[in-house]
């Protein structure tokens, strides 16, 4: 995926690098408070997002050897790491920590590390199951037996009318959990098993899958059995057109309708903006689909848009709007997630399912002082990146 991030709002990251970069390690003089010229102008570069001049200008000052001039490192650490230039980031914040004496501000430092490790870390590209299937396999996966196929794991169960398929389910079910977990629950265990229906066609899952949409290929239940316990259930179906195995079973919908089902469980009542919830439930796939990308950039950029404000409170996606709204919905959810460390962005699920508004989530999870300006600031700094992913997939797609 395009870079994931870990600052929330261009000005505000802005705001904190410039509280460290121009605060004195002493205060012995007001002249050496003052940071040099150039320090100055790369700070104005980054708040305006001009973030290769700023780079320059603060690579610049901190070579020029003056005093405080190392302090320019910071500067350039956070333009790196914005770029996704991990291992560049992470040597540029230990240079600055090689100077640096404040324990606050090593504090920070130590901490944008960390996250540049972990952001690298998550940048090693997997290779998707279905892209491991070859031709021949994927003719096997094809086939239907009379025979109902079941294989068993920690968390599921899977009925398929092919063995193979039946095995190769409960495998990238654990394995699609196991990255939700990591996406909603920061991590924690999800305690419950799920039964899995694989039907050989479309006639066939929805005859056995009567709450999912007519559209659609996969759906998820939860509901409450006499004894009053819960049965969690996700219908899948095996073959596309022409009678071939629809793969997108194992990257997209299988991930997909996991994710609408632990959110299902974990909201329980309470609201959930329907963007959101779409939006991980996306986020969860084991690929990213560049054409959402390219389709949010598009719209915020013409007179598709959805506006952010408005989007947060769709109900029910209409057909006429209905890619546009899929589209911003990944955009805004990757948006914060990048942004955001696991246990914030869980932190931001639990305060709306307390009945909190997104914005107001976002500003408790983060400890941002309320602000009644955050959700246009948000809104405004989505956008941006959301124009700059679709240009920047423009440029390689020339």
């Amino acid at each position: 995926m395009v870079n994931r991030s870990i600052i929330l709002l261009p000005v505000l990251f802005a705001v904190s690098v410039a509280a460290v970069v121009l605060s004195a390690p002493d205060a012995d003089s007001v002249a050496v408070k003052k940071p040099a010229d150039g320090i100055q102008q790369a700070l104005d570069a980054f708040a305006a997002g001009r973030f290769n001049r700023a780079e320059r200008l603060a690579v610049e000052a901190a070579d020029a050897g003056t005093d405080g001039s190392w302090r320019a490192r910071l500067i350039v650490a956070s333009v790196r790491h914005r770029a996704g230039r991990y291992v560049r980031a992470e040597k540029s914040y230990r240079r600055f920590l090689s100077q640096c004496q404040s324990p606050s501000e090593r504090e920070y430092a130590m901490e944008q590390i960390r996250r540049c490790r972990s952001a690298a870390a998550g940048q090693v590209r997997t290779v998707s199951a279905s892209e491991m299937l070859t031709a021949d396999r994927r003719a096997k996966l094809s086939k239907v037996d009379n025979l109902i196929h079941i294989e068993s794991s920690e968390h599921f169960v899977v009925r398929a009318r092919n063995s193979d398929l039946a095995k190769l389910l409960v495998k990238q079910a654990e394995i699609a959990l196991a990255r939700i977990c990591r996406i909603v629950l920061a991590g924690q265990v999800y305690p419950h098993s799920v039964s899995i229906y694989v039907w050989p066609d479309v006639a066939e899952y929805r005859k056995h899958a009567r709450s999912a949409p007519e559209w659609s290929g996969g759906g998820f239940s939860l509901r409450q059995d006499k004894t009053g316990g819960f049965v969690r259930r996700i219908d899948l179906t095996q073959l596309g057109e022409g009678g071939k195995f629809d793969a997108s079973i194992l990257d997209r919908i299988l991930p997909h309708e996991m994710c609408h089902l632990v959110l299902a469980e974990f909201f329980g009542d309470a609201p959930c903006p329907l963007a959101l919830n779409e939006g991980m439930a996306m986020l969860a796939e084991a690929r990213v689909d560049n054409s959402r990308i390219t389709l949010a950039g598009a719209a915020v950029a013409g007179e598709k848009k959805i506006p952010l404000r408005r989007l947060l409170t769709i109900n029910r996606c209409k057909s006429d709007n209905a890619a546009v709204f899929y589209a911003e919905s990944f955009s805004v959810t990757a948006y914060l997630h990048g942004r955001m460390t696991p246990r914030q962005f869980h932190e931001m699920l639990v305060h709306i399912k307390t009945g909190c508004p997104l914005d107001e989530a976002v500003q408790r999870a983060m400890y941002v002082p309320r602000d009644d300006e955050f959700l246009k600031r948000l809104t405004k700094a989505w956008e941006a990146e959301t124009l700059r992913q679709w240009q920047f997939l423009k440029v390689l797609e020339e």
